[in-house]
């Protein structure tokens, strides 16, 4: 992925450089998270310079993934999935395509009010986050989410591991508490202790 101009202030960009000397945007959004520092008119510069992007070199996964972390932040869930999509096929070894692909398939609900086949779909790629790295909680508060609050919330059996064990190991893990909150912000809980709990670690 190259950057010519910073997409926030217009200086030139240097050939390997990450971030701009003036600003100190990141020319590569990796989390939205961080997105969550720019106003409307910030998140759409980045937008426009992902998009035109993509369009010229369709086999980016960088590219593809950044644009899917803007949309996401938009909320436009559809534009999202579609391109962690994309990121999945091109970047099959970054575990945070898996797990924004997954939350971006809950589109804001509430995942009691999802069906079992986009559950087990959304665990699908939450395990392969987990599996590809096992160091970052967020990835644990997801799937413990979906255990609370679509299999217990709904009476049904809870597949091992259970939301406890799944709670347990998170504390042990890297926290990333921007992440966390964003995590809360996307999905809807109605178990007060629950969110207290992710948020306690």
């Amino acid at each position: 992925m190259k950057v010519e101009v910073c997409p926030q202030c217009g200086a030139p960009a240097g050939a390997s450089a990450k971030a701009c000397e003036f600003c100190r945007a990141a020319f590569l959004v990796t989390s939205v998270s961080y997105l969550g520092r720019f106003d409307k008119d910030g998140v759409n510069k980045y937008l426009n310079l992902y998009k035109g992007m993509v369009k010229a070199a369709p086999e980016d996964g960088d590219s593809q993934f950044a644009l899917g972390l803007c949309y996401l932040h938009l909320r436009l869930f559809d534009l999202a999935i579609k391109h962690f999509g994309r990121a999945v096929e091109l970047m099959p070894e970054s575990s945070d395509v898996y797990y924004y692909y997954a939350l971006a398939m809950i589109r804001g609900r509430r995942p009691k009010t999802l069906s079992l086949n986009e559950v087990r779909q959304i665990e699908e790629y939450v395990n392969s986050a987990m599996q590809l790295d096992g160091t970052r909680a967020k990835y644990n508060y997801l799937a413990a989410i979906l255990k609370y609050d679509y299999y217990l919330a709904n009476g049904l059996r809870v597949p091992d591991p259970s939301a406890e064990e799944l709670l347990t190991e998170a504390f042990t893990k890297d926290h990333e508490g921007d992440e966390v909150e964003r995590l809360l912000d996307s999905v809807v809980l109605r178990d007060e202790a629950l969110v207290s709990a992710i948020r306690r670690a």
